[in-house]
């Protein structure tokens, strides 16, 4: 894991150094092109066999990724990230999505881990996470949160986690000299609606796609969460 965050940070470095306008645009996708040493990256992370592995023990043989978001938390920034949900969709309806938190770096309380609330993917959402662009809880409904139950996401550098989309969640400012990293997968199960998953592609990760009424994607969209990494070192 050492290895690949320090292979992520030159990658970002060497983009930066050539054309730091181009890599801020959100339409630039190096890691789609198999030429490309981010795609070097990104794929053997994502279809790595112990997560796949750990994926298709809850989805089945068949799995596609949707797509994948990489989160900085940097050094010192103290900001949080407040409760939300991945999918306004109804729990039974989201049960083929799962999505996998991959930690670069350490996830811990003082660096800004996520935190959960236990079995709340079974819970009523409250009335304003209706859609996909208003996912994020109200002031009264984070009050409500903030006094519910809640378990911290601890994992070391190289491990897993696996939560339901509908899993609510949100993580705290990051207190720390060094920062948070963490590869995020969207997992969904072959024979996944397509509309509950509100995309039409998916990239099949594992397994055949006779069941599926996706079309097959030779790559998958990744989020970037940029950031200049001249901060945080080696």
């Amino acid at each position: 894991m050492a290895l690949a965050r320090r292979k992520l940070i030159a990658l970002e470095a060497s983009e930066l150094a050539q054309d730091p306008e181009q890599w801020a645009r959100d339409q630039y996708q190096p890691w789609s092109n198999k030429q490309n040493p981010w795609w070097h990256w990104f794929m053997p992370m994502c279809t790595h066999p112990k997560i796949i592995g750990a994926v298709q023990s809850l989805l089945g043989p068949d799995v596609l990724i949707r797509n994948a978001d990489i989160f900085i938390k940097p050094a010192n920034q103290h900001q949080a990230i407040s409760w939300h949900v991945d999918t306004f969709k109804p729990a039974k309806s989201a049960k083929k999505m799962l999505t996998a938190w991959f930690a670069i770096s350490e996830s811990t309380p003082d660096n800004g881990c996520m935190e959960w609330l236990p079995t709340s993917h079974r819970m009523v959402l409250p009335e304003e996470v209706k859609d996909k662009e208003s996912l994020t809880f109200s002031p009264e409904a984070e009050n409500r949160a903030d006094l519910s139950e809640r378990a911290a996401n601890v994992i070391h550098s190289g491990q897993l986690s696996l939560h339901h989309f509908r899993t609510v969640h949100r993580s705290g400012g990051n207190f720390t000299d060094t920062p948070r990293i963490g590869l995020v997968i969207r997992f969904m199960a072959a024979d996944c609606d397509p509309a509950v998953a509100e995309s039409g592609k998916a990239f099949l990760a594992a397994g055949q796609m006779s069941q599926s009424a996706f079309s097959l994607a030779p790559t998958f969209p990744v989020h970037w969460n940029r950031s200049t990494f001249s901060e945080i070192g080696p």
